[in-house]
């Protein structure tokens, strides 16, 4: 609209009263999860006087930003939307406005894109008892984003809602942790019916490339069976009971699968299973004990840093993050906040629990060269990079959901019920689905050619003290046979 006697060209909308109304009512309490900031409205005030008409606007509109549709932000110029942003990114946003500007600005020509903006990060104590209400925010029929989705203790969902999981066609990365037995936790029954039941969905998962299914008595070794059905899952993480996992690796090869060898003390790492997928023998064999404590710091602290820079490179031109894994100089410095892990923790919030899967998939997506995206048509022409490593191909939604454990959220929930060596992990991975069906097998490279981890000089020695080696608990199972 144009004022002839000012001047001034406006747009106006017209809103109902009980959507900004106060949060005591009806409205705020039934909003969606996803509208909702995690933290109160920040209330700025001018240090002299009234602040800039500019400024309250872009106030008004952060607080409200769970209100705003895609359409309310044609309108605006990128300078003010950069702005909006900024004001988001300092005191947290909701995932709504979180993919109203992430979708607007990453397509921008722009040198200010952080981290922040390719990928959000929510944990939500207490979730309700509907899973929809938390699937559907997170389902992009047009895969604008990949979802990466943790449920474990305080979830009641019941089997046919979880049912529901495999008609996401952007979910990436489904973690089903079952709480800690000290917990005491409500869970949902997780078996073989229901993968079975995934299975009989159509087009299940046709982005998954990585399930993690822990607890004690849930899945059993006749699951890998079902789960070769879902077309890019590459990696399939399970911990159960010994007792339901009794020849896995002949099942594992029966089915085109391969059983990485069970990982106990340092070595189980986040580089551990990263190098699950190199064509380096020897890194599959050696202790990585010195180099997965930094790479692990590395990785973790960088996801945790919301404000490290993202710039985009040509399509299949990014840096190989096997490089990086396998470099022992490490000669780059970090471009990123070394310790954003402790300065952005607040409790359970904060913690950067997607960092797992987070570098999984975009490893996994750099080997596979993203066929699973390519055969949807939605493979980008640019890849994400932030310092040395590059990022998943789309920008990443992430949503814990429950407690694993006391204090919130762990990486080892321990399920003592049944005895302290009742369960165990098994890692599964299928490399026909990372270098493409009928395609030859990556020859090792030598070790003349690549700085490995260990030298050949020490190699000798470490073969013999694993020879040597034995993991506790197979030595005090022995001991009941």
């Amino acid at each position: 609209m144009f004022d002839r006697e000012s001047g001034q060209v406006f747009k106006e909308w017209t809103v109902p009263r009980d959507t900004i109304s106060n949060s005591n009512s009806e409205y705020r309490k039934s909003i969606n999860w996803s509208r909702q900031r995690p933290y109160p409205a920040f209330k700025a005030r001018g240090t002299r006087g009234p602040r800039p008409l500019v400024d309250m606007a872009i106030n008004i509109l952060a607080d409200n930003i769970g209100e705003v549709d895609l359409d309310s932000l044609d309108d605006l110029p990128n300078t003010l939307l950069w702005r909006v942003w900024r004001f988001l990114e300092a005191r947290s946003t909701c995932f709504h406005g979180w993919k109203l500007l992430s979708k607007a600005l990453l397509d921008e020509g722009d040198d200010r894109k952080t981290l922040g903006l390719y990928r959000f990060r929510q944990h939500i104590c207490r979730p309700g008892h509907e899973l929809v209400r938390y699937t559907q925010p997170l389902t992009s029929p047009c895969v604008d984003f990949v979802t990466h989705l943790v449920v474990t203790g305080g979830c009641s969902f019941t089997t046919h809602e979880l049912l529901s999981l495999a008609d996401m066609p952007n979910l990436g990365i489904l973690e089903l942790i079952k709480p800690a037995d000290e917990l005491r936790a409500v869970f949902p029954t997780i078996s073989n019916g229901l993968i079975r039941g995934w299975t009989e969905k159509e087009d299940p998962f046709p982005l998954l490339r990585i399930l993690r299914i822990w607890g004690d008595e849930s899945t059993t070794q006749d699951s890998l069976h079902w789960v070769s059905k879902f077309p890019s899952l590459a990696l399939y993480d399970v911990r159960a009971s010994r007792d339901d996992w009794q020849t896995p690796e002949e099942v594992a090869q029966r089915e085109g699968w391969e059983l990485a060898a069970s990982p106990s003390g340092p070595e189980d790492s986040l580089l551990r299973d990263l190098m699950l997928f190199a064509p380096l023998e020897e890194t599959r064999t050696n202790k990585l004990r010195e180099l997965s404590r930094r790479i692990d710091s590395d990785l973790v602290s960088l996801c945790s840093d919301s404000r490290c820079a993202v710039r985009f490179v040509p399509d299949r031109q990014a840096p190989i993050l096997l490089d990086y894994l396998t470099d022992n100089a490490k000669i780059q410095m970090p471009s990123w906040d070394l310790d954003a892990p402790g300065l952005e923790a607040r409790a359970c919030h904060g913690i950067p629990f997607e960092a797992w899967g987070f570098w999984l998939y975009s490893l996994l997506g750099q080997l596979s060269n993203d066929r699973d995206l390519a055969a949807r048509g939605v493979r980008p022409d640019c890849q994400a990079v932030a310092g040395p490593f590059v990022l998943p191909s789309k920008p990443l939604a992430c949503l814990y959901l429950g407690h694993s454990a006391r204090g919130g959220i762990s990486t080892r929930p321990s399920y003592l019920s049944r005895g302290l060596f009742s369960t165990r992990r098994y890692t599964f991975t299928r490399d026909a689905v990372v270098h493409g069906a009928g395609m030859p097998k990556p020859e090792p490279i030598p070790k003349a050619e690549v700085n490995l981890v260990v030298s050949e000089r020490s190699a000798p020695v470490l073969a013999l003290r694993r020879q040597k080696r034995k993991r506790l608990d197979d030595v005090l199972q022995s001991f009941t046979k």
